[in-house]
């Protein structure tokens, strides 16, 4: 075969992202004309996109820089730097060099999908979701690209060709090509098998480096939690309360911060623990040197695929390695020994949902710190913006989280409950706009759609009051939100399905001791909606025992979750040391 056909060969192959083999035809030229300077280019471009699909990005610019100097202006190694750039967090940049590529190539698929990455991350989303959703159709098997443009079409409520679009990708999922990040597909409507699947294919692309043996210390057991939300996130103040409640002469508590602010909340979480780490400026190849460094006896995700952990856990850093909390669902990767949920959430004959074991805390899984802001009362409607009169219907969640068909059901229950309006978190300006434009495709008027700011967290608290029932999302409830809406005294109604992300409000509502506002269905879901806003006193009763029995509530007890979940710890531990394999089990509550 000729140079120029190998050569050839090889630039098709890029361009089809088969980086491997273009790389190695690329070299093949080298081989035998040194001074090949598109080869050389090429060569250079491959292992630059190599090292960025694999989180190397200061390794990856390093050589796109290289290419670029070889061949003077490279469309793909320009492109590849820009993705670097993104990465790091460097946008501005990434923006810069994706422009030069775009005013010489307008409809290059890549430099598409990265400008919309980057104009996302510079909060222009709508802009950005439309580089996206070109990116896909100009080339829908661009790694990840088809649950990116619809997860943050969902970001903004844009639901024009929804239902294709998904269809598309579950095709995709089921075939096992790398269409979406994990998270990303949690808030669609798609089976926990198709979430089993799509984590284990990113799992398979992000996690290349083997697991290799590791030895815990002696003495207590030493537990190390992993975060990129070490902040004023909801992760963190869910469990600030628990870290503080950890009993010392038992355990040893290390935290390893891999991202995240540095700021009030990071400082509290660092002084309930024995250390704090902060590694978010080093690689996964060191974060797993520093962590098997320290003896651990067990490590907890406190983020999965929300974050670059598992390419840290795929390496072992811990005798045993835990999914816990911050993602919700499987890991699908074998390196996670168990993940911690409860009877409702992850109830044992759901076990073929997940590859780890199953751990069922007694109560709920999730921790509570809200006790400490007290009893709080809502200020006034008007204060609001809410109308004096009329029920208030209200949902404090992510606006992506919003799927049209739970849409569909709110808009119905406006029209059926005379002078009610719907409360609303304001995500973004273009998602409320939006929606208002929905609200009036479904006959409501729009300004029955009322949107509240954002709040620190103490207002935030305070104002639930102010509402008469939270109405949950479906196939993703409310997580944080549920506990924030139950502390604040907001009954919840939520629908529970198959899926963890879609039995958390559940999981929370038992634990209140309200699970009569659990429903199965859809169908259910706007039935019972309907039939508590024309039963005002059954529901000022349930608000009364929601808000009496705060204190006693197991959901809110955190020393009490804290001895279950250290319960949960020392059972695997136990099992461990004794030379039995990981296996699900319920913690039992002893007084």
């Amino acid at each position: 075969m000729d140079i120029a056909t190998i050569l050839d060969e090889a630039i098709d192959l890029e361009e089809q992202g088969r980086l491997k083999e273009a790389l190695l035809r690329f070299e093949q030229v080298i081989a035998k004309e040194p001074r090949n300077t598109i080869a050389r280019a090429g060569a250079l471009g491959a292992r630059a996109a190599l090292a960025c699909d694999a989180g190397r990005p200061t390794e990856a610019i390093a050589l796109a820089n290289a290419a670029l100097a070889a061949s003077n202006f490279d469309l793909r190694a320009q492109t590849v730097r820009a993705r670097a750039y993104g990465d790091l967090g460097r946008h501005h940049e990434a923006l810069a060099d994706v422009l030069k590529v775009l005013a010489f190539a307008p409809e290059f698929p890549e430099a598409l999908a990265t400008r919309g990455t980057a104009f996302i991350a510079l909060g222009e989303t709508e802009t950005g979701v439309s580089d996206l959703e070109a990116a896909a159709r100009l080339k829908p098997d661009i790694k990840f690209i088809l649950g990116q443009a619809l997860h943050y079409a969902a970001h903004i409520c844009r639901w024009d060709g929804f239902s294709d679009r998904l269809k598309a990708l579950l095709a995709a999922v089921d075939a096992g090509e790398p269409a979406t990040r994990p998270f990303w597909l949690l808030a669609l409507p798609a089976t926990a098998q198709h979430q089993r699947k799509a984590a284990a294919t990113y799992f398979q692309d992000v996690a290349r480096s083997p697991a290799a043996p590791v030895a815990a210390s002696s003495g207590k057991i030493r537990i190390g939690y992993f975060s990129a939300d070490f902040c004023a996130h909801a992760t963190s103040h869910l469990m600030a309360g628990m870290l503080e409640a950890h009993d010392r002469a038992r355990f040893e508590i290390v935290g390893f911060a891999v991202g995240g602010k540095r700021d009030f909340l990071r400082a509290q979480i660092a002084k309930s623990m024995d250390r704090m780490i902060e590694c978010e400026d080093r690689s996964e190849a060191e974060i797993a040197d520093l962590a098997r460094a320290e003896g651990l006896h067990i490590a907890v995700d406190l983020n999965v695929y929300t974050s670059r952990q598992p390419a840290v856990f795929a390496r072992r850093v811990a005798p045993l390695q835990v999914n816990y909390l911050g993602y919700p669902g499987t890991a699908a990767a074998a390196c996670y020994d168990y993940v911690i949920g409860d009877p409702v959430l992850t109830p044992f004959e759901h076990r073929a949902h997940f590859s780890e074991q199953i751990v069922q805390l007694p109560h709920c899984y999730q921790p509570n710190a809200l006790p400490r802001y007290g009893a709080l009362h809502a200020p006034s409607r008007k204060e609001l913006g809410l109308p004096e009169p009329g029920f208030v219907f209200c949902c404090f969640n992510d606006g992506f989280k919003i799927q049209p068909d739970v849409f569909d059901v709110w808009m119905r229950l406006l029209r059926a409950v005379d002078g009610s309006v719907l409360w609303l978190l304001e995500n973004n300006a273009v998602a409320a706009r939006n929606l208002r434009a929905e609200a009036v495709k479904r006959n409501v008027a729009p300004e029955r759609l009322v949107f509240a700011p954002r709040a620190p967290i103490g207002a935030h608290l305070a104002r639930h009051g102010a509402a008469d029932l939270f109405l949950d999302t479906f196939p993703y409830n409310a997580h944080t939100t549920a506990s924030d809406a139950l502390w604040g005294g907001l009954p919840i109604l939520t629908c529970a399905g198959e899926t963890f992300a879609s039995r958390v409000a559940a999981s929370a509502l038992t634990a209140a001791g309200l699970p009569e506002l659990i429903t199965g269905s859809l169908a259910d879901y706007e039935a019972r909606a309907l039939q508590l806003a024309r039963d005002p006193a059954g529901l000022a009763a349930l608000k009364e025992r929601l808000w009496k029995g705060r204190v006693t509530a197991p959901l809110f007890d955190t020393l009490r979750y804290t001895r279950n979940i250290e319960r949960a710890f020392e059972t695997m531990w136990a099992r461990h040391a004794s030379g039995v394999a990981p296996q699900e089990f319920a913690v039992i509550e002893t007084p």
